[in-house]
């Protein structure tokens, strides 16, 4: 009986500590770094100056942008927290990021403001989403699903796509922390375009459409769906 009455009181410990660790990743988020040599920082660790999102969704918590949609304010399509500065063309962007359980986000960049939605923006999509979806390449009102983790795609002038694939969705998969923290990096050169997630390549595009965007913005989002959590962290950008 005692035995029984220990294992149960273990388990509990550690049931409750799961659900602290699902709800609360800082504890285990990176410290606030530097920017790295030719970078500066999107977010001061503190507020949400230089960035315009709506408040019943985006807070900072822990020293982390974080969005946040409950059964009692749901998302009712894709928004954004939309950095304020201006439109960049050639840059890498770098940001921490977490899901501690499932949902839908991205970085979005070389965005522009969709008229038809309160924080609403389109673009091209660096994913994230634990499973298939995360690392992949999206294009919201630019063709959708561009590159799945582990392909190469490119847009002919004509608006052709072809996909060559580099490597295995699978293996590049074990590289990611699915709930936890990491890192993605997005290079934007011209019309190509390349994103890392921990240093490890996960989809691309050579975009030769004439009407591709040449500059544009940075947000985060929050998909409509269930209750969502996420958090950002040490975004650094560097432009040329």
């Amino acid at each position: 009986m005692k035995f029984l009455m220990k294992y149960l009181l273990v388990l509990a410990v550690i049931t409750s500590t799961d659900a602290l660790f699902a709800e609360n990743p800082n504890a285990t988020a990176p410290p606030i770094k530097e920017p790295p040599q030719g970078f500066v920082s999107l977010f001061d660790g503190k507020t949400l100056e230089g960035w315009d999102g709506d408040p019943k969704f985006w807070s900072v918590e822990d020293g982390c942008i974080t969005g946040r949609s409950t059964e009692d304010h749901p998302v009712p399509y894709s928004t954004y927290i939309v950095w304020k500065g201006k439109p960049v063309n050639n840059f890498t962007l770098l940001v921490d990021f977490c899901v501690p359980g499932e949902g839908n986000s991205g970085v979005e960049y070389r965005a522009w403001e969709d008229e038809t939605r309160d924080h609403g923006l389109n673009g091209y999509q660096a994913d994230i989403s634990p499973g298939e979806i995360m690392g992949i390449l999206y294009g919201e009102a630019l063709g959708e699903i561009i590159a799945w983790r582990g392909e190469s795609a490119k847009f002919d002038v004509d608006g052709n796509k072809t996909i060559k694939k580099f490597g295995d969705a699978a293996e590049i998969g074990k590289s990611i922390n699915m709930h936890g923290w990491n890192t993605y990096r997005v290079e934007a050169m011209d019309n190509k375009f390349v994103e890392y997630i921990n240093d490890v390549k996960t989809a691309e595009l050579l975009d030769e459409r004439p009407n591709s965007p040449k500059e544009g913005v940075f947000g985060l989002q929050i998909h409509p769906g269930p209750p969502m959590f996420f958090q950002f962290k040490n975004i650094f950008l560097k432009t040329y």
